[in-house]
């Protein structure tokens, strides 16, 4: 940002900006380009580059680096108005300053989009897994997976001892995840990791007022994961951010890798951590249904059916991690929600937020496929 603006000067255009944001602009449209050309020899091997450099360190140097800019902007924008106080009744003075914040905003879109936005736009993996994945799901589609996955929770959960759960720490689950990739990488060689770059978050709190679990750093290349998560939703939330990492960019599809890892695994606890997860989703879009139809009564009887079908154990576990949930959400920010919705959308995720359950979509597809030998 300039702390002072000559007025003297023509508009200061910066039409090679443009041009350059106009063909990244159209090329994003190539889903062919983007998949066969951007992700294999500039985001791959860039993204590898940036783990390699970045994720030696003990600490996760992204936060460091939002909030340097955070830190840079406001300083810039106090300077700002203090040089140029004296303009603000100039019309000139705004159409520069109109231009110039053109030009910082197509510059940002055009480093976005080459270091993490084009991976939005390339072909989803159903074709390198082989899947017709469905559109839609119905609401016996969703009664059915709520009914089997409480079944599979109660079985699961019997498999992992008390003690085991309360002596799972944050490095723990790394060394495990990092286990898991290595051998779905032996089936599906698309899903290989190295080198490995997650982060404990050294401020947990932000998550609380802009609303997150973990975050991909496209400017170092690390995946942050808040370090102060009930145990059980780390393995999910890991395999999440990896999945970002190798560059699945969508909510969806960064979930469907995840639970690719978690129905492949045969560590107990990242079958659970998975189990857990696609309950909520398929409960809550179950429900929707009848919420739709203003059934109530029906709506409180599937509730309480479910509940009845889980095991003592698996309650205590989802009442912990919904008790984490409602004990920090009165400190989220007011609109933070809204802005990561308008995000997703502006980068074609037509759902926003919502997207996160379309993993139900895959889940469905993924229990159809083939069992391989």
């Amino acid at each position: 940002m300039s702390n002072r603006t000559n007025l003297g000067q023509k508009l200061p255009w910066k039409f090679y900006w443009y041009l350059a944001g106009l063909l990244i602009l159209s090329f994003s449209y190539w889903k062919v380009g983007v998949t066969a050309f951007y992700m294999p020899y500039i985001f791959t091997p860039f993204s590898k580059l940036l783990r390699f450099l970045f994720g030696s360190f003990g600490f996760a140097i992204g936060e460091w680096v939002y909030l340097s800019i955070i830190i840079y902007l406001i300083i810039s924008v106090l300077r700002w108005f203090w040089v140029n106080k004296t303009h603000f009744l100039n019309k000139l003075f705004w159409k520069h300053q109109l231009v110039s914040l053109l030009n910082g905003g197509v510059k940002i879109f055009i480093v976005f989009e080459l270091i993490w936005g084009l991976n939005y736009q390339k072909f989803d993996p159903s074709k390198d897994f082989e899947l017709q994945v469905p559109i839609s799901y119905t609401e016996n589609q969703m009664d059915s997976l709520t009914l089997s996955l409480a079944k599979d929770l109660n079985l699961t959960r019997s498999k992992i001892s008390d003690f085991d759960l309360k002596n799972l720490h944050f490095d723990t689950i790394l060394t495990q995840n990092r286990a898991e990739f290595d051998e779905i990488g032996k089936k599906y060689p698309f899903l290989k990791y190295a080198p490995l770059s997650i982060k404990k978050s050294f401020f947990p709190s932000w998550g609380d007022y802009f609303g997150y679990l973990a975050f991909y750093q496209p400017i170092t290349g690390e995946a942050i994961i808040r370090g102060d998560l009930p145990m059980l939703i780390l393995p999910f939330t890991m395999c999440h951010e990896i999945a970002h990492q190798l560059g699945y960019a969508s909510e969806e599809e960064a979930n469907f890798i995840a639970y690719v890892i978690g129905v492949e695994s045969t560590n107990p606890l990242f079958n659970y951590a998975t189990q857990l997860e696609m309950f909520t989703y398929a409960q809550y879009a179950h429900l929707k249904f009848i919420a739709k139809r203003g059934d109530f009564t029906l709506y409180k009887s599937i509730i309480e059916r479910n509940k009845q079908l889980l095991s003592s154990k698996v309650i205590e576990d989802r009442k912990m991690i919904k008790q984490f949930f409602l004990q920090k959400q009165h400190l989220q920010i007011a609109g933070t929600s809204e802005m990561y919705d308008q995000f997703l959308k502006w980068n074609k995720q037509s759902k926003g937020i919502d997207s996160y359950e379309d993993v139900l979509l895959w889940a469905l597809a993924y229990k159809k496929k083939p069992v391989m030998n």
